[in-house]
């Protein structure tokens, strides 16, 4: 299986570096931009498994631009929740997102290193890459991402999501929705669907606050053996951009 994930990461890889002809050398802007976001949720639901409650939330983000119109985005992520016996309280993610626009549609290739399992007991780290394809069909953005383990096994979790806003012209502020189903393509089965509405709001010069409510229900398949479930939980996120 590591054979066959290992040459599908190589040939997505060589499309992705080779997608658009480019004809000559543009000036790109290399200004990083940098995002800290602090978040609370009242459960942490990952990947239709509900594994902690009482989830605090502290990520880096920074975005910058590379030749070839490629955006390389570098997170670490830094999560501690009330965890059960069977699972880890902490965990430390760090991610490196390569993209590319490619006709309508926005080709990117993302390599995350856990600290902790798949299966959040924090016995062992796991890494998984990730190949996604997004467009705009109408006003919602859709994208279907399939996610490869490189250490660990992810049962080649993969994930259809779709964003759309709108402020319905009567309300004052702008809401955010956000659906995504979850699939295991080794057990051919679905794990869970998930609804998020959040909204953004101004706090004061520079920081944004973002509540929301989510809704998580098992479709049948377990990512994280016998956490699975129906799960009504929501939080608050806080953004700064420099």
């Amino acid at each position: 299986m590591k054979k066959l994930n290992t040459l599908i990461v190589m040939v997505a890889a060589a499309a992705f570096a080779s997608a658009g002809t480019i004809e000559q050398a543009n000036v790109v802007d290399t200004t990083p931009i940098v995002d800290v976001t602090t978040a609370y949720s009242s459960e942490k639901v990952w990947r239709g498994s509900d594994v902690g409650q009482n989830e605090a939330v502290a990520t880096v983000t920074t975005d910058l631009k590379l030749p070839a119109e490629i955006g390389l985005q570098l997170s670490a992520d830094y999560s501690n929740v009330d965890g059960t016996a069977t699972t880890s309280d902490e965990a430390t993610d760090l991610t490196a997102v390569f993209s590319k626009s490619v006709s309508d549609y926005l080709v990117s290739l993302s390599y995350t290193w856990y600290s902790e399992g798949f299966d959040q007991s924090g016995d062992g780290g796991a890494q998984e890459v990730g190949l996604s394809v997004s467009k705009k069909v109408g006003p919602v953005n859709l994208s279907l991402t399939q996610y490869l383990a490189v250490e660990g096994d992810n049962n080649a979790y993969s994930e259809l999501a779709g964003a759309y806003s709108s402020n319905f012209n009567v309300l004052p502020v702008e809401l955010d929705f956000t659906a995504k189903v979850g699939y295991l393509v080794q057990d051919s089965v679905f794990t869970h669907a998930e609804a998020r509405i959040s909204t953004d709001l101004p706090v004061i010069e520079g920081v944004v606050a973002q509540p929301f409510v989510a809704y998580s229900t098992d479709l049948g398949g377990e990512f994280i053996d016998n956490f699975s479930g129906d799960n009504f939980f929501g939080g608050i996120e806080f953004k700064r951009s420099f």
